[in-house]
């Protein structure tokens, strides 16, 4: 207790101030990964649909890279908002 007892104003202040704003840098950190990975589920389900329209390897390729790019986005959601830090 006697640590918290020789604490000043200014100093609990500044405490404050530095994790507010580490505070606020994390909240706009999350919103944007949070549109990246958006954005990223929409190219990769945009890449499984070309695929769709091409034939042979190609096909297979595209919607290898698809499923992969729509995967790894929606993993990044999920380790943005429903995992325990």
């Amino acid at each position: 207790m006697a640590e918290s007892d020789a604490l000043r104003q200014s100093e609990v202040r500044r405490v404050v101030r530095e994790e507010v704003f580490r505070a606020v840098w994390s909240i706009l950190s999350t919103i944007f990964w949070t549109i990246v990975a958006a954005f990223t589920i929409l190219v990769g389900l945009q890449v499984v649909q070309i695929a769709f329209y091409t034939s042979g390897l190609t096909a297979l390729a595209l919607a290898a890279v698809g499923v992969l790019v729509t995967g790894a986005s929606i993993y990044l959601l999920y380790d943005l908002h429903w995992t325990k830090t």
